[in-house]
């Protein structure tokens, strides 16, 4: 199938956008649409109508051709387009929505993770964790944006992934020193070093603090920088992983890498996402926080798995 006719719906939230391209990762590829908003959906997901009425122009232009085979979306503002495509070409188009969403019309495959549990209905299929573009190919091939000065930091590398307050989940200045003192702990015993990166979410000024407080070699993203980020790169470079509880996002690409992973529990992660670990944690992905540790399962992917029952939809 021409790649140009398998559209991803790429919302403004990283992490939407990063679930959608990784599904396109799986399929071989894709047309990516980055959406433009006039305003935000004025009714919740379960109300909305199938509309690009909250598109820009330029948006809207690029949807008013030809429409392709499929169309991926994450995210209630992308579910309201797969709807509009869908009534505008039926059975000509296989819309499939990443999430749970409140409602199935207009939605032929919906991808929703076990942990939000979904309803029974032959148009969900259910996943792990969630969508990303980062398999272990990508990985790999990611260690050649590795920064210079990473390059010769003592083996084993502990990968800090580190995100911050969400929802529920808290975490302060004291929380960050707890998890800092944690993993210097663990890479001094096992002689290595730590690369650490920072999210969106993150405090300002915690990356600096973070930095401050490792004793052993290091490297640490400030994502609040202008530099590239070398999230990729340092999951691709790590024999071990550490990554805080409160993004399942995060979690998912920890466990792409294949490697031993650790999750530092947020207070006030939800259930759903405690549910989650446990789940990985079942399957070998997830272990405990110890020194010795066990060469995992295969790496996570489910974005492969998904995108086979894909075309295998496509075929039927």
């Amino acid at each position: 199938m021409p790649l140009d006719r398998i559209w991803g719906l790429l919302d403004d939230r990283v992490g939407h956008a990063r679930q959608v391209q990784g599904l396109l990762r799986a399929l071989g590829g894709g047309r990516e649409i980055a959406l433009g908003y006039r305003h935000e959906l004025r009714l919740p997901d379960l109300l909305a109508p199938a509309t690009i009425g909250h598109l820009d122009a330029a948006t809207t232009g690029v949807l008013a051709g030809p429409v392709p085979r499929v169309a991926i979306g994450c995210g209630r503002r992308t579910a309201a387009v797969l709807r509009w495509l869908k009534r505008r070409a039926g059975d000509a188009i296989l819309t499939v929505y990443l999430m749970r969403p409140a409602r199935l019309s207009g939605i032929d495959l919906a991808i929703v993770p076990a942990h939000d549990r979904p309803a029974s209905d032959s148009r969900i299929i259910t996943t792990l964790g969630a969508l990303h573009p980062s398999d272990r190919r990508a990985l790999d091939a990611a260690l050649d944006e590795l920064p210079d000065e990473c390059r010769a930091l003592p083996r084993p590398r502990i990968a800090l992934l580190v995100g911050g307050p969400a929802k529920r989940a808290t975490f302060s200045a004291a929380d960050l020193d707890r998890l800092a003192a944690a993993v210097d702990g663990l890479a001094q015993q096992l002689g290595g070093s730590v690369l650490a990166t920072t999210s969106r979410r993150t405090p300002a000024g915690f990356a600096e603090r973070l930095g401050a407080a490792l004793a052993v070699p290091h490297s640490v993203y400030d994502a609040g920088s202008e530099a590239a980020n070398p999230f990729r790169a340092f999951l691709g470079s790590a024999d071990r992983v550490v990554v805080t509880s409160d993004s399942a996002s995060m979690l998912s690409e920890a466990c792409a890498a294949g490697r031993p992973v650790h999750v530092w529990p947020m207070a006030g992660t939800p259930p759903k996402l405690q549910s989650f670990a446990d789940a990985l944690a079942a399957g070998g992905y997830v272990q405990p926080w110890t020194e010795s540790a066990t060469q995992p399962p295969a790496p996570l992917d489910e974005a492969a798995r998904i995108g086979g029952l894909v075309r295998d939809r496509l075929v039927t």
